[in-house]
């Protein structure tokens, strides 16, 4: 169907990126998860207009081409799919990680604002965010090199599948869905998230999910998964208790 990566042996483990859909910003975690694991990270649709719907059905076919059930983590845009995607198959999720996401997007002017001007002036307007992301997307704890892996990775993003995606979060509430949400869940926020008041939506995902549990990153922002002091391995522990 499309390209993904995969690496390791053992359990799924499958990476969902965010809305700039390289699939490439796993690499801090997963060489160390792939000891014991099968890690998946694909690019999300580059070309082409399309709706939830579509990606779901992407990462249903990605989870099956893993083993056919997973451990799902979900970063940004990445777990609003997630979450989308196990409320429709939860037969394919073994356990998900939610990490700085939200299941509605609160800045109402900013989201409907962010569709027709990406629309209208991608290049402009995609080399402002390129440029802007060091204050914004990154907090202390993500070194220099990762910064600059983050740039090049994200610096060739398709028009029309970043303009889809933002649409896809502007038409999207997950909210009066989320108590059929079985499927065990950590949310992790990180307390300096500049792009998202991450720590209130994993609140409220917390309160509505059956079986979540919140854990919050000090001092960490939005591209956590870029942390110094970020282990994903050290979280899937906390499933113990969920």
């Amino acid at each position: 169907m499309f390209e993904y990566h995969k690496q390791g042996s053992g359990p799924a483990f499958v990476y969902v990126c965010g809305i700039e859909g390289s699939g490439r910003l796993f690499y801090k975690q997963a060489a160390d998860l792939a000891r014991d694991h099968t890690v998946v990270s694909f690019p999300l649709r580059r070309d082409g207009w399309y709706g939830m719907p579509r990606l779901v059905e992407d990462l249903a076919w990605v989870i099956r081409e893993a083993g056919g059930r997973a451990t799902v983590l979900g970063e940004s845009f990445g777990g609003l799919l997630t979450m989308a995607a196990a409320l429709e198959h939860p037969e394919l999720f073994e356990r998900v990680v939610l990490v700085n996401t939200f299941p509605h997007f609160a800045e109402r002017l900013k989201i409907h604002a962010g569709c027709v001007l990406f629309r209208a002036f991608y290049p402009m307007l995609k080399a402002h965010r390129t440029r802007g992301a060091r204050h914004v997307l990154f907090s202390s704890d993500v070194c220099e090199d990762d910064r600059r892996l983050f740039r090049e990775h994200t610096a060739d993003v398709g028009r029309e599948g970043y303009v889809s995606r933002l649409r896809i979060i502007r038409d999207t509430d997950l909210r009066p869905r989320l108590k059929g949400l079985k499927t065990p869940a950590l949310v992790v926020a990180g307390t300096a998230d500049r792009l998202l008041d991450s720590v209130r939506a994993a609140r409220q995902m917390v309160s509505l999910i059956p079986r979540a549990r919140l854990k919050l990153l000090e001092g960490t922002g939005h591209v956590a998964l870029l942390s110094e002091r970020v282990r994903v391995r050290d979280w899937l522990a906390e499933f113990e208790e969920i």
